[in-house]
């Protein structure tokens, strides 16, 4: 059993010092995890005497996860006072990137039960120190590697918005819908211009959104259960504007939404003379040749209000297109 530890310590007697594992965390956050939920309805991680790992129910961000350790995993360290116990085991976790957040599970200073909330969807990592007053210390931590759980979105958020694309295409295939083949990615910015606007049989940006119980089925209240919307801002405008995207079909157990470009596009149908109070959106400019305006679009989705960005405050761009003669009185 001693060779779980990452330090292998000889035992250490009352009134002397202790041993350090190399390579441990050291120094991690005293901050405390929400213990004041009552009725738990979360999940339950056990770290048994025998080296199991077991997990009951899911793992949610934002849910509670009671730990149930076993004292007879980090044995050593044991020490008393007038009667009273000097040693305590902690256990340490963080949510991918996030703080080293701790929590007594075996004390004076541990709850019952020992529950952790954590903040965020990702992946958990556990370990668990035992330390006494005279400086005695020793780790349970898989080696060094941690203990990984895998933590889901809230209930009701999906656990995955991703796979955003353009397809631009004269051509579809055998649903009738866009062809895998035309898909590019949405780190690319797309152009839609004047032969897109005249040509294009299929026209539009499309992500996906995995819930389960959600979009792994075909589910009619799809429609009520996820909100699935666009934010786009223009050249020169300061806000952004949201609206709904339209659930397009489903691919595997992801849920695919479209939005057509053509209910984007600030150019659609727009007469042959725009007059100075009807010029579209945004801010214009014209092409090095004078032939052509064009307006920038940047924009993000969301789902539930999990955004799908490029990365964390960045957005999507995106071009229109149009013959310039039109917009004179808009330059």
């Amino acid at each position: 059993m001693s060779l779980r530890f990452l330090g292998i310590c000889s035992l250490v007697l009352l009134g002397l010092g202790g041993c350090a594992p190399g390579g441990a965390r050291e120094e991690a956050g005293e901050e405390r995890a929400d213990e004041s939920s009552e009725a738990l309805g979360g999940a339950i991680l056990t770290f048994g005497a025998d080296w199991s790992e077991t997990v009951t129910g899911k793992l949610r961000a934002g849910d509670p996860i009671e730990i149930r350790y076993d004292e007879a995993r980090l044995p050593r360290c044991r020490g008393d006072q007038g009667g009273v116990p000097q040693w305590a085991i902690t256990a340490y976790y963080q949510v991918g990137d996030g703080d080293v957040l701790s929590v007594p599970v075996v004390g004076s200073n541990a709850a019952s039960p020992v529950v952790i909330v954590p903040p965020a969807s990702g992946e958990l990592a556990l370990w668990f120190q035992v330390t006494n007053r005279w400086g005695c210390m020793e780790y349970d931590s898989n080696f060094g590697d941690d203990y990984t759980f895998t933590v889901g979105a809230p209930a009701g958020q999906p656990g995955w918005v991703g796979n955003g694309a353009s397809v631009i295409s004269r051509w579809t295939c055998d649903d009738g819908g866009p062809c895998e083949s035309a898909r590019t990615s949405l780190s690319q910015a797309f152009r839609f211009d004047t032969w897109a606007r005249q040509r294009a049989t299929v026209a539009g940006l499309y992500f996906d959104v995995w819930e389960e119980g959600v979009t792994d089925f075909d589910n009619s209240e799809l429609w009520r259960q996820v909100d699935a919307q666009v934010h786009v801002r223009f050249s020169g405008e300061e806000a952004f504007s949201s609206r709904y995207v339209d659930f397009f079909r489903r691919v595997g157990n992801d849920a695919r939404y479209e939005l057509r470009l053509r209910s984007l596009d600030p150019f659609h149908a727009m007469p042959s003379v725009v007059a100075a109070d009807a010029c579209p959106a945004g801010a214009l400019s014209l092409t090095p040749d004078g032939n052509y305006v064009t307006t920038e679009v940047e924009f993000y989705f969301t789902a539930d209000a999990v955004e799908l960005r490029p990365a964390p405050g960045e957005t999507f761009k995106g071009r229109f297109e149009d013959y310039a003669s039109p917009y004179a009185a808009c330059l």
